[in-house]
């Protein structure tokens, strides 16, 4: 099955949607992607109707979400407009294509589970960064370049990182950039592979792991949470 490129993000996943061809549904919750597939089941003047993935990805849908297939010639955003329950259904709009092609991460990252401060060494100068997010071999920064708009970080340069996951356990690992992208006029986020030794390695499996089941018992509570029937109490305050 082939299809003619298309410029237009909602019109490439338009022919998609008339052949009822299933695309993949990428959405992120602190740092874990769900990945779901999701069939069409009806065309708007601008926006594509689908039959709403399980539960537990409808609570993790935030704007942007990610569609792709092996069909389309680059990943596609889309802004979740609505969710009904009753249907099961799942409408989306403000298609655009992303400028590249989807690739699976190759390693399970994680969003900690509080604001994590990273002295940062670069270029001989101790800089103070955020960590987003952190994988077995990754780490995600952001860092504050305030008013020094010819700020940058050229991809390639090499890293130095102290950071605590936990109060107890100080993590030194050597790193290098590979990628950076500008975050409004006052931030930097940089993508940095770092390169941690045996212990490390064991203790950032754990934690990752670890952390993980943290996030899906909170995806799991808050679908309890809504699951909960009403009081009487609540039909009126």
């Amino acid at each position: 099955m082939s299809y003619p490129f298309l410029n237009d993000a909602l019109q490439a996943v338009k022919s998609l949607a008339f052949q009822r061809v299933p695309l993949n549904l990428v959405s992120t919750y602190k740092g874990v992607h769900f990945i779901e597939r999701i069939e069409p089941i009806k065309i708007g003047v601008d926006s594509i109707t689908f039959r709403a993935p399980r539960l537990q990805v409808c609570m993790t849908l935030r704007d942007p979400v990610y569609l792709y297939s092996r069909v389309l010639p680059e990943t596609v955003r889309a802004k979740p407009q609505l969710i009904n329950s009753h249907p099961q259904e799942l409408r989306l709009s403000d298609f655009s294509f992303n400028g590249n092609l989807w690739f699976d991460r190759m390693e399970q990252r994680v969003q900690p589970d509080r604001p994590v401060e990273v002295m940062l060494k670069l270029n001989n100068r101790i800089y103070s960064a955020t960590l987003r997010d952190i994988s077995l071999h990754g780490a995600g920064l952001l860092l504050y370049i305030g008013d020094q708009p010819g700020f940058d970080v050229l991809v390639n340069t090499p890293v130095d990182l102290r950071f605590d996951l936990t109060p107890t356990t100080p993590i030194d690992v050597h790193g290098r950039v590979v990628c950076r992208r500008r975050v409004g006029t006052t931030m930097l986020y940089l993508g940095v592979r770092i390169f941690p030794s045996e212990e490390q390695t064991r203790w950032l499996e754990n934690y990752i792991v670890r952390r993980k089941l943290e996030i899906l018992n909170e995806l799991d509570e808050l679908i309890n949470e809504q699951m909960e029937p009403q009081t009487a109490a609540d039909l009126y305050f």
